[in-house]
């Protein structure tokens, strides 16, 4: 099969260039695509010229709807008002290299044929109109897309991805556009009213992408919009397990310093409220100090002949410390025996 030309493009599959109509914006994974275009199928169908692309996605959608399947057939045969109809599916180009780089800039090659769909592909081209919109296959998510399989390139009038070589009209009214696809194809050999006609037809094949991109994102946003309802559920879900662990805790907490209180309260020893806030909490640095204070001091007391107990034989009480002597807790008196007798002076 002949060849017109062939021409070289890039686009980038992480800066989304299209702002304000299509753009699909999926997160693809490099490593999948670059897997994809080095696997030894895509080199092998490359290097035979076998990755064959279509003036549009509609063939191509047509069919893949039918049968699951993107390689267009020869012919195609579809029904139209019971009876049926055979299409010839004519190629108008094929992808002969193509790669992707580290930053997520894709690099191809097309040949443009020499068929009738061919020449109308190397006229939009020329006029700048349209773009090439890559055939892949894979799984997608809300999330993230993993490229399974590449089939090529089509030509089309919105294409998801933008030139980075060549300038597109983007915000040329419809009547420029006209004018350019006119006259590029009159120049390519075309009589004006066969380039009036097929500048219309891309105009009405624009409205129809449009269109199904718009049902498209539609279906998307709704996708996602239950892909999210599920994680905000799941969320929900969990924040209400750990705040029933967080409630269980505070009732375990408030049960154990309550049971607390009541041994302090029995203890035979005399605490400031000041004292028994710092035992009750034990959250800070200071707490500590003020316990390891009231300790220290009970253990300077001379108890031995109080009624505690019996008494520990040959124990011998540590001396006293107090790490922060500036803590309002730490100045002395420290603690005090309740009921104890006072102290005999003299014989």
């Amino acid at each position: 099969m002949n060849n017109l030309r062939t021409v070289t493009d890039r686009f980038s599959i992480t800066d989304c260039i299209r702002k304000h109509t299509t753009q699909n914006n999926r997160n693809y994974m490099l490593s999948s695509i670059k897997a994809s275009l080095n696997s030894k199928e895509t080199q092998e169908k490359m290097a035979l010229g076998e990755l064959f692309g279509y003036y549009g996605h509609e063939r191509r959608e047509e069919h893949y709807n039918r049968t699951g399947s993107l390689i267009l057939p020869q012919t195609s045969v579809i029904m139209v008002d019971g009876k049926p109809v055979v299409l010839d599916n004519v190629p108008s180009n094929r992808t002969i290299s193509a790669s992707i780089d580290d930053s997520g800039i894709v690099t191809h090659t097309q040949e443009i044929l020499d068929t009738d769909t061919g020449h109308i592909v190397d006229a939009m081209e020329k006029s700048r109109a349209g773009g090439w919109s890559w055939v892949t296959g894979g799984s997608s998510t809300a999330w993230k897309s993993v490229v399974r399989k590449f089939y090529g390139f089509d030509y089309v009038t919105t294409p998801n991805y933008i030139s980075l070589d060549r300038e597109v009209m983007m915000s040329e009214s419809v009547n420029d556009r006209r004018e350019h696809i006119v006259k590029s194809f009159v120049e390519c050999g075309y009589t004006e009213a066969a380039a009036i006609d097929l500048s219309e037809h891309f105009e009405k094949m624009r409205e129809q992408e449009m269109m199904v991109e718009s049902v498209n994102r539609l279906q998307t946003a709704e996708g996602e919009l239950l892909v999210l309802s599920g994680r905000l559920l799941e969320l929900t879900e969990k924040l209400d397990e750990q705040n029933a662990m967080l409630e269980a805790a505070n009732q375990s907490k408030a049960l154990r310093q309550n049971r607390l209180a009541t041994a302090i309260d029995k203890l035979p020893i005399f605490l400031t409220e000041e004292q028994r806030n710092a035992m009750l909490r034990m959250e800070t640095e200071d707490d500590l100090e003020a316990v390891e204070a009231i300790f220290e001091s009970v253990s300077s007391v001379g108890i031995s002949g109080l009624p505690l107990g019996s008494s520990r034989s040959g124990y011998q009480p540590a001396p006293a410390k107090r790490h922060n002597s500036s803590h309002p807790l730490n100045k002395a008196p420290i603690v005090s025996f309740r009921n104890q007798k006072p102290p005999k002076f003299g014989a």
